[in-house]
Formats: C-alpha cells, sequence, structure tokens
C-alpha cells in the first residue's frame, strides 16, 4: 500500500517491511521521484508484509529528526519496526525499487543441515556468526531470527538449523528454541534473552556480533561516510590477514571507548590505491594506517608501531586535540620525540633499492602538510540528494 504518512501510519511498526521515502515537496529530486514512488508502490499493492510509506519532512519534521535524515530524498527500511543499517541508493526507477524489496523479502538466513555442514560453516566464517535452532521455518521464533538478520544484514550472518536436526538440541532446553553465537572468543555463547523480542535479538547481536574492524568497499563507502565519523583506515594487501587481526586486537585493547569518535575501517590497498598515493604511498608500502577527518589525511608513522604500548589510542587522541594538524604544519611537540624512531636524514638503503628509489621514498617521506581527504568525495552526491547543512539538523 501506499500514500500511509509515517508520522501516522500504526501500519509503520508493525508490518514485516516498510520502505520510506522520506522528502521534501522543494527538493526537485523529491519531485521527480514522486510519481515513481506511487508507481513502486501500486506494483507491491498485492505483496503481503509490504508497506511502501512517505514523510514529508517540511510539514513532519519530527520524524525526519527522528530517522536523522539529512539528504532528501532518503529512503529507509524497517523490519517490524525496526530501522535496517541500509538504505536505498539505487537507481531510482519501478524496476529497481521493485526488485530491491524482492531481494528483502528472500530469506536472508542460511539453512544447515547438522553438526556436519555447521563445523563446515566454522571453518568457513572464522569470524563470528549467528545460529538458531528452531521447530521449522514456519515457527514464530524463526520469524522473529529472519527478520533480525535482515536488519543486520551485511554486519553479521545468520544460519539456522530446523526441523529434526534441531530437535535434540531443543529438546536438551526444555523445549525452548536456542539462539547462539559461535566463534565467540571465549566459545560459543548462549543468547539468554527472548527469541521472540525482536529488538532485544538484535542489540544482543549487534553487542558482540558485529566486527569492530569494518571492511570499506566502493559498494559501502557512501554509508560509511554518511556516519560523520573520521575513517581510522588500514590499508593492506587482500592476501594480508594478520596486519587485519591485529590492527583488531590493538583496536579492542586500546580504543573500546572510541567507537563512538571513529569508524575503524580496513581496505584493499590495491582497489583504493588512489588514496595511497595521496599519502605518499603505494602497494608496495603495504600495511599503511592512516585517519581520514574528511577533511585532511594523516599518516601513522610506522605500523610496526601498533606494538608499541598506547600509541594507536594516541594517534586518535590526537587527531582530536588537533595535535596531528599542528604537528603537519610544522610544530614540534617534545614531549615525545623520538617515539617513532624517527631516522635522520639518509637512512640506509632496503634491500635491492637503487640510488633513484631511495631518492624517490626520501622525497615521499619528508612530512608536508597533510594532504585533503579522499574519501569524503564517496559522500552522497548533490546531483543526486538535495544536502542538508550540518548546522540545520
Amino acid at each position: 500500500s501506499s500514500g500511509i504518512n509515517a508520522e501516522y501510519g500504526e501500519t509503520i511498526k508493525s508490518a514485516p517491511l516498510v520502505m520510506i521515502n522520506f522528502s521534501a515537496g522543494w527538493c526537485r529530486y523529491s519531485q521527480a521521484l514522486k510519481p515513481i514512488y506511487e508507481k513502486a508502490a501500486s506494483s507491491l499493492e498485492s505483496t503481503p508484509g509490504v508497506v511502501l510509506a512517505y514523510a514529508d519532512c517540511v510539514a513532519h519534521s519530527t520524524i525526519c529528526s527522528k530517522y536523522r535524515v539529512s539528504k532528501y530524498p532518503t529512503m529507509k527500511f524497517l523490519r517490524s519496526g525496526e530501522l535496517m543499517k541500509s538504505e536505498y541508493r539505487g537507481q531510482r526507477s519501478v524496476e529497481a525499487i521493485t526488485a530491491h524489496i524482492s531481494n528483502l523479502l528472500k530469506d536472508p538466513v542460511k539453512q544447515l543441515h547438522g553438526d556436519e555442514e555447521l563445523n563446515m560453516a566454522r571453518e568457513e566464517n572464522k569470524s563470528k556468526f549467528v545460529l538458531g535452532y528452531f521447530e521449522s521455518t514456519n515457527s514464530y521464533g524463526y520469524t522473529i531470527f529472519k527478520g533480525s538478520a535482515s536488519v543486520m544484514s551485511g554486519q553479521c550472518s545468520f544460519y539456522a538449523i530446523t526441523g529434526d536436526d534441531a530437535a535434540p538440541k531443543i529438546a536438551s532446553a526444555q523445549g525452548q528454541e536456542q539462539v547462539f553465537l559461535i566463534n565467540a572468543p571465549q566459545g560459543d555463547e548462549m543468547y539468554s534473552g527472548s527469541v521472540t523480542d525482536q529488538k532485544q535479538l538484535s542489540a544482543w547481536v549487534k553487542a558482540n556480533c558485529v566486527p569492530v574492524v569494518r571492511e570499506i568497499t566502493f559498494q559501502n563507502g557512501e554509508e560509511l561516510t554518511e556516519e560523520g565519523l573520521p575513517f581510522v583506515i588500514l590499508f593492506h594487501d587482500p592476501e594480508d590477514q594478520d596486519s587485519v587481526a591485529k590492527f583488531t586486537q590493538k583496536v579492542n585493547e586500546q580504543c573500546e571507548d572510541q567507537k563512538d569518535g571513529v569508524n575503524f575501517l580496513h581496505a584493499d590497498g590495491f582497489k583504493f590505491a588512489h588514496p595511497l598515493s595521496h599519502l605518499g604511498k603505494t602497494t608496495k608500502d603495504l600495511p599503511v594506517l592512516a585517519i581520514d577527518s574528511f577533511k585532511h589525511m594523516y599518516l601513522f608513522p610506522k605500523f610496526e608501531n601498533l606494538d608499541k604500548p598506547g600509541r594507536l589510542r594516541r594517534f586518535i587522541e590526537d587527531l582530536h586535540s588537533g595535535r596531528l594538524h599542528r604537528e603537519f604544519h610544522g610544530e614540534v611537540f617534545k614531549d615525545r620525540v623520538g617515539e617513532d624512531d624517527e631516522k635522520p636524514a639518509g637512512s640506509p638503503n632496503r634491500p635491492g633499492e637503487t640510488p633513484n628509489d631511495k631518492k624517490e621514498r626520501e622525497r615521499r617521506e619528508v612530512p608536508t602538510n597533510p594532504p585533503e581527504s579522499v574519501f569524503k568525495k564517496l559522500e552522497p552526491n548533490k546531483n543526486r540528494y538535495s544536502l542538508l547543512n550540518k548546522d540545520e539538523l
């Protein structure tokens, strides 16, 4: 159904899948989308459990503030009243919108049959994932699990064992359906909340399964920049997962309380060679750690220095205090001279390095003013959206 105003629709809170078009009458992109969106809503009218709603952000600014809308039009999704992290950023056509919704209606839970397949999933994943044991794919608990899996799509993988394969596990828990976190550091962890409370389940998954260090790709770059937090980003060879593990370990050890102020990310250094070149680095220098503040980029002195106690934390604190910027503008702080084992000019040759290579490397390593942000360019495009000034929000 269409034409439900998201400000008032009780349906919004209960429907399995709701798409909301947040728009403004004065925005030309919103005006162009309106007839397309209405046609998409008409074509999905007979699809059970799907609602296409709109919110006029001029008439109903409170709902747009509630959902943190910073550009028009913005299209967000709710699953049983719970906001999905990913917005719709695809083509603005009836076909593309309906195809996207059809994809969202597919079951995001991967089915496993018995312990052998579970052990294979453990091996394949390496990272944490969520596993549910349910009487059937028609049980209410499974429906809630599926809703949570949709909300957490792209952040954590969900698997289920159902029917006869799940019976022994359910029987051992006095007939209760069960959810576990698999591959957790201290072994598998059982979810002790209600399997029929989607928001509670999603909150538990978010707290326990979503990786602290996420991968940035060209697909999710716009979404990550829109979160508005500076990037602390590790560029690495995709074959080199050890540097990612080390970075993640240091983030967990030193920066647990910094997660609300920066985004910890890792990136394929070959695909993101352009930002590397802005830092005066090439793929030969990987792994490379840097901060992109959306104004400037700052290079972490040496990846090996992550092993120095508290060094990563200080790098982030120096961003927030303005010290990184002042250092790049030539200010010398005497409290930490030699901390990064700065070598005097004329550093020794590296193995196989020609005199010209050495000269080029030393030229690159001379500190200059910080290069401009590269990732800012991944922000939502002014040719697709009317962007609101952050001061207006």
